[in-house]
């Protein structure tokens, strides 16, 4: 019996491992993955510099409350940017490791361009974010 459980559990992690190396990936999935990635990497930045300005800001100062209200559009901008579907987790050591499952399971049921879309559309809000930011510190976009 123990034999048989080993062999189910070898077939089974060969086969999900082989369709998952023989699955190709569209040219549209590829360009929402790689916006996905990008983003993520710009919204640590950004919160990086949105951090610092905070610091850096008296509560009293004008600009304090469009910093508070960015926050704001940041955090909740923040639960858009989720897992896309046929990747995998990649968090860095440290790094909060939060799924939306509900988000992930509706993104499975997108087609490849759909997707693509939706990330583009992602990463023009974030976008929109910096070019705000750099507006309240008297930056150009």
């Amino acid at each position: 019996m123990r034999i048989l459980y080993t062999l189910l559990i070898a077939t089974f992690t060969l086969s999900s491992c082989s369709h998952e190396h023989n699955h190709e990936v569209s040219a549209e999935k590829a360009e929402a993955i790689a916006i996905h990635d990008q983003c993520k990497t710009d919204s640590q930045d950004f919160h990086r510099k949105l951090a610092n300005q905070f610091a850096q800001t008296p509560q009293t100062d004008s600009s304090f409350i469009h910093l508070v209200d960015l926050d704001r559009r940041f955090v909740k901008w923040k639960k858009t940017l989720v897992k896309l579907p046929g990747t995998q987790c990649n968090h860095a050591p440290g790094e909060e490791h939060v799924h939306d499952h509900v988000a992930e399971a509706a993104l499975e049921k997108l087609s490849d361009e759909e997707l693509l879309g939706l990330q583009k559309a992602i990463r023009e809000e974030l976008q929109n974010l910096l070019c705000d930011f750099n507006t309240i510190i008297g930056e150009d976009c």
